[in-house]
């Protein structure tokens, strides 16, 4: 009977995951903009980390770390966000140097923990950009696209690259009041000020993003 019990409570932790294999690593993401036939950057470094398949053949994930902040001075700041495709860039950066295919995570996730240099961001996978048309206001949020930045802000910007580097650094805390002063008021709230997300907003975009598009963890 003791037997069995211990069997089962053996299997039981086997299929949460408690013996599992956890592979993590830092990020940097780099965003490199054109101003004025001058490179500007700004960088930020997050924590990735995957657990091999558990019983339900479901590998468990997670991240946290913040936006990618650049300062473009009197023409604005742009931000590359955070979210769930964070976890994945990494992957379609590096499967076909690291010679595995992006679906074979028993090999490519521990080659990625392995791996040290930097390499560019495939175009289709690209964080969200975005800016603020008034810093203060978080309902002015407004989507860049990376192919034509002088759209959001002016003659003479333009995005150069994105990059990823597997890197020892810590991750980044630049994300918070100072950086953006509305930034205490919206801890629960999606960026238009209402609670939860609704098709029937105004300010559909603003109402699609909260906090954790900036900062997670």
């Amino acid at each position: 009977m003791l037997r069995g019990i211990i069997l089962i409570f053996a299997l039981s932790l086997v299929s949460c995951g408690f013996f599992a294999d956890v592979w993590e690593w830092n990020q940097k993401l780099t965003v490199e903009v054109f101003v004025d036939g001058k490179v500007v950057s700004g960088s930020a470094v997050t924590h990735v980390w995957w657990q091999e398949a558990n019983a339900f053949d479901v590998y468990p994930s997670g991240y946290k770390g913040e936006a990618t902040v650049v300062d473009l001075g009197p023409k604005g700041k742009l931000f590359a966000l955070i979210g769930e495709e964070t976890k994945y860039i990494a992957q379609y950066a590096l499967h076909a140097e690291l010679g595995y295919s992006r679906a074979d995570y028993e090999g490519l996730l521990p080659a990625i923990v392995r791996f040290r240099g930097t390499r560019d961001v495939p175009h289709d996978r690209y964080p969200l950009l975005v800016t603020f048309t008034d810093p203060n206001d978080p309902k002015t949020v407004r989507k860049v696209d990376p192919d034509y930045l002088a759209g959001a802000f002016g003659s003479g910007v333009s995005l150069k690259r994105i990059t990823l580097e597997i890197t020892d650094d810590k991750i980044t805390e630049n994300v918070g009041d100072q950086l953006l002063s509305w930034w205490s008021l919206y801890e629960n709230r999606q960026l238009d000020g209402e609670r939860y997300t609704m098709s029937n907003r105004v300010s559909r975009f603003a109402n699609s993003l909260n906090r954790l598009n900036f900062k997670k963890g």
